[in-house]
């Protein structure tokens, strides 16, 4: 986000920060500012007046930890596998 904000000429003044989406929501809804948040959090809970736009020139990185040494489990191995195939199939990703 910041990053976002510098290369639209601006730094914006953060106020509070927290992970909890529901809250940051109230915050917005109070008038209180305005809040990034991931599509998966605005799915799960959405605000009545909320109004969300896609950040242009925005990307994810997704990452999945694993424990202990290669050779995975086969468990882990299907996860994983499943999880590059859904990266692989979102419109505009590599």
């Amino acid at each position: 986000m910041l990053s976002l904000c510098a290369a639209a000429g601006f730094e914006p003044r953060i106020g509070y920060t927290s992970d909890d989406m529901v809250v940051l929501q109230a915050l917005v809804v109070a008038g209180l500012g305005v809040t990034t948040s991931p599509g998966l959090a605005l799915r799960a809970h959405r605000a009545e007046g909320i109004v969300a736009s896609e950040l242009p020139g925005s990307h994810q990185h997704i990452y999945a930890a694993t424990y202990g040494e290669p050779p995975d489990p086969p468990a882990t191995t299907a996860l994983l596998a499943a999880l590059a195939e859904a990266a692989a199939s979102v419109p505009g990703r590599p």
